[in-house]
Order: structure tokens, then sequence, then C-alpha cells
């Protein structure tokens, strides 16, 4: 399996917070074959148009320049045999590709989650590690799979294997990151 990991993290410690662990848990897969690692403001869609799995994944309480540069994952939408999984700010991502708008939403901490869709990543009820300054606002568009007291915590796009989850699943949830990889 071929697995593209792209990057929205602009600072150095926010890479090896946010990025490394999740790089780390995808090494431990046991079909993996190659990782191909990029930053959003370098990304060629022609480079990862062979990708098995995609990731976005980084962090929004610091780095938030991603955000101006949201035509750059446009070519997700394309690639609609490619599963993908945004975490954090990639999910923001996910969520403003699938037409919803973001809101100030800062979570900080452990917070608890239900699932109210069955879905491939998670189930039933769990606490998850939760570090951003947004949520969306309005989820129409989006297949809602679970949710905070706060917000929608994973979501999908309709009828694409794209996924997002709002908090960190390298911290505390890892099985999630295993669900979306097999």
């Amino acid at each position: 399996m071929k697995v593209s990991l792209i990057s929205t993290c602009s600072e150095k410690f926010s890479e090896r917070e946010f990025v490394n662990p999740i790089i780390n848990l995808i090494e431990k897969h046991p079909s993996l074959d190659q990782i191909n690692r990029f930053h959003h403001n370098q990304l060629n869609p022609s480079l990862i148009s062979d990708s098995d799995r995609i990731l976005i994944c980084g962090t929004s309480l610091q780095d938030d320049n991603y955000l101006k540069n949201i035509d750059c994952f446009k070519f997700l939408l394309n690639s609609n045999t490619t599963p993908t999984l945004g975490i954090c700010s990639g999910m923001q991502i996910i969520s403003l590709l699938g037409g919803c708008k973001l809101v100030a939403n800062r979570e900080i901490g452990i917070i608890d989650i239900k699932t109210i869709s069955k879905n491939k990543l998670c189930n039933g009820n769990f606490q998850a590690f939760s570090l951003h300054n947004y949520s969306i606002s309005e989820t129409s568009k989006l297949q809602i799979l679970a949710t905070s007291s706060k917000a929608p915590q994973v979501v999908k796009i309709h009828n694409l294997p794209i996924y997002g989850v709002s908090f960190h699943p390298e911290v505390r949830n890892e099985a999630i990151i295993s669900n979306f990889l097999a």
C-alpha cells in the first residue's frame, strides 16, 4: 500500500507533535509499501494520484496558513477512489471542500464523543484528545458520523471515501488510523 501524508504545519515543532506520530503509526501498518510526505504548500496532485490512501494532518491551533490555500486541495474531490482522512486541520479542509463553513470553537483536552452513524473509523462512545480552534457550523453537506456536545467530531463527504476527524487519534485513539488504513 502506498500512503501519501500531507502536512498543514508551518512550524517544525508542530510537525514533531502532530505529524511525526501519525507517520510512526502508518509505518507500523503491515501492508505499507511506501509513505510519501508532502507539505500543503508543495502539493502536486500528480505525485499523489497513485496513492492507496491520503492523510492530511496538522494543528489548527498554531498553524492555519492552509486555510489561505484551500484550492490546492480541490483535486481530492476528483479522486473519488482514493480514501482520504483529514485529522484536525485536515478535517477543516475536508469540511470546507464539502461546502461547510468554519466557526470559532476552541476545544482543548479530553472530550466525550458519541458515534451516531455506522462507519469504518469508530464505533460506540469514546474519549478523544482535542486541540483545535475551529469547528464546522453547517453540516447538511457532510455526513456526521460522530459528535461531541459542542460540535461534529467525525465527518464524511457524501458519496466519497473522504473522512475527517476533529480530534487527534494519534494521541488517544490510534485504532482510527489503523481502521482507515485497513
